[in-house]
C-alpha cells in the first residue's frame, strides 16, 4: 500500500512543493486546509503531476478540527505515515509584535496556533505511528526560535517553545521508529504572501533573502529520509 503524507495547512506554495516532493516518491497526499477551493487547486496541480491527492477541510489552528481531520484522513487512506504541519499558511506576520510590545493577550494567539495546535496534531497521529513502529512528524518552524530576533518578539517565544517540544520528541521517539523534526524558515518563500507583499514595495528600501519553495520541500524530504537530525535552518533572515 502506498504511504500517505498529510499536509496540515496545505497551501499553493510550500504545501504544494512538499506534496510534490513526497508524491514523486510514490506518496499519496492528504491536503488539510480551511478552504476547499485551495485544496481543489493544489489537488488538480498534483494530479497533473501524477500524484494522488484528496482534500480535507479543517482549520489546523483549531485543536478539535485537527482531531476530526486526522480521523477523516485515516478513514480515506488507512493511515498517516508522515504528518507535515504548517499552520501559518504563508501569512505569519499578522499579530506579530516586537519584544517590548509583548503582552499576554498578543502572545496567546501565537501559542494557540503554533504550539498547542502542534501538540494536538502529535496527540492525534502519534499512537498509530508508534503502533506500527514507523512514521514522521515534521513541523514548519521559524528561525526566531533558533536565533532570537527582537522584531519577531511574540512569534519567537512561540517558536522557541515549539522547538523545545520537537527536540524532546525527537529524542524519546527515535527508538520507537518515529522521526520528529522541523525545517526552520530563515528566508522568504518565493510566491508566499509575505514575499509578494515585500517585493511589491520597493519603497521599503531593503531586500530580503528568498528561496523557491522546492528548496524547503527538499529540507523536509531529507529530514524524513536521513533521520539524522531534528532540524535544519534554511536562510538566515533577521540574524
Amino acid at each position: 500500500m502506498p504511504k500517505t503524507l498529510a499536509v496540515f495547512g496545505a497551501g499553493p506554495v510550500l504545501g504544494l512543493s512538499v506534496a510534490r516532493r513526497f508524491g514523486r516518491e510514490g506518496f499519496r497526499v492528504a491536503l488539510v486546509s480551511r478552504t476547499k477551493e485551495t485544496q481543489d487547486e493544489v489537488a488538480a496541480r498534483l494530479a497533473a503531476d501524477g500524484v494522488e491527492a484528496a482534500g480535507f477541510t479543517a482549520d489546523v489552528s483549531d485543536r478539535a478540527q485537527i482531531a476530526s481531520a486526522v480521523e477523516a484522513v485515516i478513514e480515506e487512506f488507512g493511515q498517516i505515515d508522515v504528518a507535515q504541519f504548517s499552520p501559518g499558511g504563508g501569512t505569519m506576520g499578522e499579530g506579530i509584535v516586537p519584544a517590548l510590545d509583548i503582552t499576554p493577550e498578543n502572545l496567546q494567539p501565537i501559542f494557540d496556533e503554533f504550539v498547542l495546535s502542534g501538540v494536538a496534531l502529535v496527540n492525534a497521529v502519534l499512537p498509530g505511528m508508534v503502533e506500527r513502529g514507523d512514521g514522521a512528524i515534521l513541523f514548519t518552524a521559524g528561525q526566531s526560535g533558533v536565533h532570537p530576533t527582537p522584531f519577531l518578539g511574540n512569534a519567537g517565544m512561540g517558536q522557541a517553545a515549539l522547538r523545545n517540544y520537537f527536540h524532546n520528541l525527537n529524542k524519546v521517539l527515535a527508538e520507537k521508529g518515529v522521526h520528529v523534526g522541523a525545517v526552520n524558515i530563515g528566508a522568504l518563500i518565493e510566491g508566499s504572501v509575505p514575499h509578494r507583499t515585500i517585493t511589491a514595495r520597493p519603497d521599503l528600501g531593503f531586500e530580503v533573502e528568498s528561496y523557491h519553495p522546492d528548496v524547503f520541500a527538499e529540507g523536509f524530504w531529507e529530514l524524513y529520509t536521513k533521520r539524522d537530525k531534528a532540524e535544519v535552518l534554511i536562510g538566515g533572515f533577521g540574524r
